[in-house]
């Protein structure tokens, strides 16, 4: 059950934030705001605020400050101080765009800055089973601190050309010969961001994001433990590729790896649904992590995002009562299909389309399930929507 609002209570906190003026910017994790940022999501707070003549803009992703102004200049001039000059007039009261939401960094975002923004040059990894935010954080961060990033995504079968560079042959524009010329890899545009020709820091540096790091190739491997085995906060690294040339980092560039394990294989029962990761990377290349970062499926953060793109408390209720049931059944090995953020927000999105929470659900999760799955997700279904989606929705009559 939902706890009651006192939708006057709220609105008195936003005119409080407001201190008299007609618009304000308020970090969204400061304390005055947090207290009331669950209940600011809600519809008849929304509209409590809309009869005072206020509107508020939820932060866009990688933004942090939320925008509380008045939209209507009749109230605006007899709320606030008389020497404010009011703000012009506006058509409609934004709203929150639902296809869209507000980002709300993980706890461990801090910490991670931190690491980064150290004179010494460390290295991070973050773990986490699928679509818990990992890729999503490092965006955050890396606008946050105003750095370019560089992402490679590993799989087992690729070559180390992505990492590394490699020859390759080209036609030269004026005489129309062919020429053997070396293209850079990431990992030298990365370390070389923010240098001249002669290697002078002239400019922010960058950070190299290596997603899906538990699946890096062992020639791969070799070549980054090169990299990462550097104290000097200017790493070297030698193009064996390129005649044995030496590249030389800028001193802020900094490396985050991330997987759904640590690097170690799948080294549990929870790891083996989480993750196709079962293999382990060379334990020399781990030991050179400085700081790992656990993450996982934030309750509170997916309750928030729930209610802003929903905007309906009864149907966020059903919708975490049926992720608290399936994570329940996956905890106990009887599920092997991850129930994630990612997941819930897909859920979210269709609902927006059809109105429907079943048919939102059965189309965002269904078809991705093992066939020995669908009953017991089915089954929830049904006690907690009142709804039995595979009768409704499943086509019949056709053979696929």
């Amino acid at each position: 059950m939902s706890k009651s609002v006192d939708e006057k209570a709220v609105v008195a906190s936003v005119k409080a934030l407001l201190r008299g003026e007609t618009s304000v910017e308020v970090e969204i994790t400061s304390p005055e705001v947090k207290s009331i940022i669950e209940d600011i999501h809600k519809a008849r707070v929304r509209l409590e605020l809309s009869k005072s003549g206020i509107a508020i803009d939820f932060p866009q992703p990688g933004k942090t400050n939320l925008k509380i102004y008045f939209f209507d200049q009749a109230v605006a001039q007899k709320t606030s101080s008389s020497s404010i000059k009011p703000l012009p007039p506006v058509n409609r009261v934004p709203v929150v765009q639902k296809a869209q939401h507000t980002y709300i960094p993980p706890k461990v975002a801090d910490d991670l800055i931190s690491v980064l923004t150290d004179d010494a040059s460390l290295v991070s990894w973050l773990s986490g089973p699928t679509g818990s935010g990992k890729s999503t954080l490092v965006k955050y961060v890396s606008g946050k601190l105003g750095r370019k990033l560089y992402q490679i995504n590993c799989r087992g079968d690729m070559g180390s050309e992505i990492f590394f560079g490699e020859k390759t042959v080209v036609v030269d524009k004026d005489s129309k010969q062919n020429m053997i010329v070396f293209v850079k890899g990431l990992v030298e545009q990365a370390m070389i961001e923010g240098l001249d020709a002669d290697g002078n820091e002239t400019g922010p540096a960058s950070i190299l994001f290596i997603d899906e790091a538990a699946s890096m190739p062992p020639h791969v491997g070799i070549g980054m433990n090169r990299v990462l085995e550097s104290d000097d906060p200017r790493r070297t690294m030698v193009i064996a590729e390129d005649g044995g040339r030496t590249v030389r980092s800028h001193s802020k560039f900094r490396i985050i790896l991330a997987a759904n394990t640590v690097g170690r294989g799948a080294t549990s029962a929870a790891d083996a649904v989480y993750t196709a990761q079962a293999d382990a990377l060379d334990i020399s290349l781990l030991n050179r992590v400085t700081a790992t970062f656990r993450m996982g499926y934030d309750r509170e953060i997916e309750k928030k995002i729930l209610l802003e793109k929903i905007g309906d408390d009864k149907m966020v209720s059903l919708l975490l009562k049926y992720r608290d049931a399936i994570r329940q059944y996956c905890k106990q090995d009887k599920l092997s299909t991850p129930f994630s953020t990612r997941r819930l927000i897909d859920i979210a999105n269709l609902y927006r389309i059809f109105g429907d929470i079943g048919k939102a659900t059965y189309y965002a999760i269904f078809e991705h399930l093992l066939p020995e799955e669908r009953a017991t997700y089915n089954e929830t279904a049904q006690a907690v929507f009142g709804s039995d989606l595979m009768s409704k929705y499943v086509q019949k009559g056709i053979d696929f």
